[in-house]
């Protein structure tokens, strides 16, 4: 973590979105990030399936009393709308009522909670998939070229005038190994440029833009084929050019984020 939270910290970048699976040390990732002086969003799960939901988040709200009092920022459910289809046996109803447990948990424990959500904005319909919308502070849309079915600047728009509150871009990249890209872009660092475009034209409160993943991984659905150079981070800590170079340019936005 200390490299990686190094390396984007020298491309200007001050908030990041990162993970606490259940399974590691809780602690020490808030230090870690502390560390570091970073702020945070805090995945509490990313697809994961916990055996102790409720547990974990009072072990996490014990947790960040200790090591990171001034935390603030939560996404309880990545893509809750696509909880389900990914972890069998927890149906949408009760992930919905659990995020809403979670998150009285937290504002009860915690003395500063703001929550984004984060949900896919690929298609018209997938805008009201925001089940945790009045209890949000940020709107957040997740969008990919090989997915996208319209304009971003339409989704920005249509996610502020549906809900009121600020939005983000709570993921995007450019993931080379997928078997389709945007027409006439070629590289990370131009899908960035477009994305971009995308906020300034939407003429709306864009309060972030997080690049997803900022370190190059395997693909979360087919780990066996190795990692793609989507990020912007490899694995022996150099950095993809282009992509470096596009985060340099970056302005127009309150916080650019890495995940």
């Amino acid at each position: 973590m200390a490299n990686h939270y190094r390396i984007v910290k020298a491309h200007g970048i001050k908030t990041v979105r990162d993970g606490l699976p259940w399974w590691l040390p809780i602690e020490a990732r808030l230090q870690a990030a502390k560390s570091a002086d970073l702020e945070v969003i805090w995945d509490l799960n990313h697809y994961w399936r916990h055996p102790d939901p409720i547990g974990y988040v009072e072990r996490v709200v014990d947790a960040v009393r200790i090591a990171a009092p001034d935390q603030t920022f939560w996404c309880c459910f990545n893509e809750l709308s696509f909880h389900a289809r990914m972890v069998p046996g927890e149906g949408f109803d009760y992930v919905v009522e659990q995020a809403r447990t979670i998150v009285s948990i937290l504002r009860k424990g915690l003395p500063d909670v703001r929550l984004i959500t984060a949900e896919p904005a690929h298609r018209p319909q997938e805008i009201g998939a925001h089940a945790l919308a009045d209890l949000a502070d940020v709107i957040g849309v997740n969008v990919y070229p090989h997915e996208l079915k319209r304009d971003i600047s339409r989704s920005l728009r249509d996610a502020a005038n549906r809900y009121g509150k600020p939005v983000m871009i709570s993921e995007t990249g450019l993931h080379k190994g997928h078997h389709r890209r945007w027409k006439g872009i070629n590289d990370k660092g131009e899908w960035l440029a477009h994305v971009l475009d995308a906020v300034a034209r939407s003429r709306t409160h864009v309060v972030g833009v997080c690049l997803y993943p900022i370190v190059n991984a395997p693909a979360w659905n087919a780990p066996h084929r190795g990692r793609w150079d989507h990020g912007l981070i490899r694995e022996d800590l150099s950095v993809d050019p282009t992509l470096s170079a596009a985060i340099k340019r970056t302005t127009g936005v309150d916080r650019f984020i890495a995940a």
